[in-house]
């Protein structure tokens, strides 16, 4: 028992040193900004030649931005929305991915390669460059967009067949969506693979002696084994998706209309500020919903 104290007692001391250029730069850079923005949204904050000049509102800010502006709560709606739809399908396809990775067969390094290649691509020029091709935006030099990855066809094929409106818009949107999506699976795909090749062969083996089906090893055994992976993927994906790359036209345009709001023209700090504390309160009530959902279950289930 002394020896696992110590050896417990050094992991917790590892921890705090990987922790601590964390720690060090959150304290430097980011708590006075943090605490400045939150008072920010409790005044109204003008620009002038001697610098910021604050006039305190109290909630007036809040009270606009959730009752009398007409845009911000569909932003968040549609920042709601989307983050819905991309837990759902990320997770779901990341575990597919990672079950069939995790197999034995030729060549799987490579695969494992080629799913996570995207998590190089996806952030800077390269990103942006790419989803304007694949998206439909502009195209780059003499090339046509891709239009393979446009739901152009299938909306108009399911609108000659009657298919209700609602049905349409949330299919292609979607599809639209494809390569957003898979983009964005890599980190997932890799922490179910991590995961998966930690659950004992003797398990599986125990299970088809059993005269267990697949179908049953894989509720019953991979994915009980896997639940924490299946709650931290969901955490991530959740955050994610909330804090995207965005502008006010495409991406996550939460994101976009925050960073306009108080640096582009309009300049308005408090209302900028104010958006994000907003933005931040419904992340932080999403992510409680997952660990009251998801969270005590996969606790009870390690337990």
């Amino acid at each position: 028992m002394k020896r696992r104290s110590h050896f417990e007692r050094k992991r917790a001391r590892a921890g705090y040193v990987f922790i601590l250029p964390w720690v060090i730069g959150f304290l430097l850079f980011f708590l006075i900004p943090l605490v400045n923005s939150f008072y920010y949204t409790f005044n109204e904050v003008k620009l002038s030649a001697s610098g910021f000049t604050l006039t305190w509102v109290g909630l007036e800010n809040y009270s606009h931005l959730l009752f009398s502006d007409a845009e911000y709560p569909q932003l968040l709606g549609t920042a709601v929305g989307n983050m819905l739809v991309e837990v759902v399908i990320i997770t779901l396809f990341s575990l597919l991915v990672a079950v069939l990775l995790n197999q034995k067969f030729h060549g799987r390094t490579f695969y494992r390669a080629v799913f996570f290649l995207p998590i190089i691509m996806t952030s800077g020029v390269v990103y942006t460059l790419v989803q304007s091709v694949v998206n439909g935006g502009t195209s780059i030099g003499n090339d046509q967009n891709a239009f393979m990855f446009q739901s152009t066809g299938l909306k108009e094929l399911m609108v000659q067949g009657n298919v209700p409106t609602d049905v349409v818009n949330f299919i292609t949107n979607i599809v639209d969506k494809i390569f957003s999506l898979l983009s964005k699976s890599g980190v997932q795909i890799l922490l179910f693979l991590s995961g998966l090749q930690k659950i004992p062969a003797s398990g599986y083996e125990a299970c088809k002696i059993e005269g267990a089906s697949s179908w049953d090893i894989f509720w019953k055994i991979t994915v009980p084994l896997i639940s924490p992976i299946v709650f931290l993927n969901i955490v991530y994906t959740i955050i994610d998706s909330f804090t995207a790359y965005g502008t006010t036209e495409s991406g996550n345009t939460m994101m976009g209309t925050i960073q306009n709001m108080g640096f582009g023209k309009v300049m308005q700090l408090s209302y900028s500020a104010t958006m994000a504390w907003i933005y931040f309160a419904v992340i932080i009530v999403f992510l409680g919903i997952a660990y009251w959902i998801i969270g005590k279950r996969v606790s009870k289930i390690q337990g």
